[in-house]
């Protein structure tokens, strides 16, 4: 069972979404046909996620485990699937040490929680430039372009109520679609696997990765 950090706290609900690049312009200056209520451009900035597991334990839960570090700052995270698939989910996520090891514990007792990344072998790792927008004063708007070739957008909102928000972010991308193009977006690790081919073995004795059984982003 995929464990639920704590009760009442706010999900992230999130819908992916294939854009036309040659249309980001179009979206910066608002001069879509409908023209959003609002948008507010917030930042543009660079990460690189490093994904950790060991012969798909976490992954087969549900769970992912990475540290996303920026010029200023590195954090360890883990991501908990509560619900939907690759283009259209629920998660809960943490950044506390306690509830982390509460979470992966139960599936790879084994590895030393006193390590970094708690010993685990290396899944996968790239690098995402992400531009945010807040629109319409509620939905947050991001669109990542990877370094092997990549591009995907989120909507997300984060609540309690996650059939909720599903209804509205559904209803958020049927009234613009100028912009949040139809079809099944792809998400980043899929992409990052599908470009790097059936080379990457499961091994985590060298250099090589293993392919995740379910993707996050």
């Amino acid at each position: 069972m995929v464990p639920v950090m704590a009760a009442k706290r706010l999900l992230e609900v999130e819908s992916k979404f294939l854009f036309n690049p040659c249309l980001v312009a179009v979206l910066r200056s608002n001069r879509g046909n409908p023209a959003f209520k609002r948008l507010e451009a917030l930042s543009t900035h660079t990460f690189t996620d490093t994904y950790y597991d060991h012969h798909n334990i976490l992954s087969k839960n549900g769970i992912w485990l990475r540290e996303r570090t920026t010029e200023a700052s590195m954090m360890l995270e883990a991501k908990v699937r509560i619900s939907g698939d690759v283009s259209r989910s629920t998660f809960d996520e943490t950044t506390n040490r306690e509830e982390i090891t509460a979470i992966i514990r139960p599936h790879l007792p084994e590895f030393s929680t006193k390590k970094k990344s708690f010993g685990l072998d290396l899944l996968a790792e790239f690098t995402t430039t992400r531009e945010e927008f807040l629109v319409d004063n509620k939905f947050a708007v991001v669109l990542d372009d990877t370094d092997f070739g990549h591009s995907v957008g989120e909507v997300e909102l984060m609540a309690e109520d996650e059939e909720k928000a599903h209804r509205e972010i559904d209803q958020f991308i049927a009234r613009y679609p100028w912009f949040f193009m139809m079809g099944k977006a792809e998400g980043k690790l899929g992409a990052y696997f599908k470009a790097k081919g059936t080379a990457f073995s499961a091994s985590g004795n060298d250099n090589h990765h293993t392919k995740p059984v379910v993707e996050d982003d």
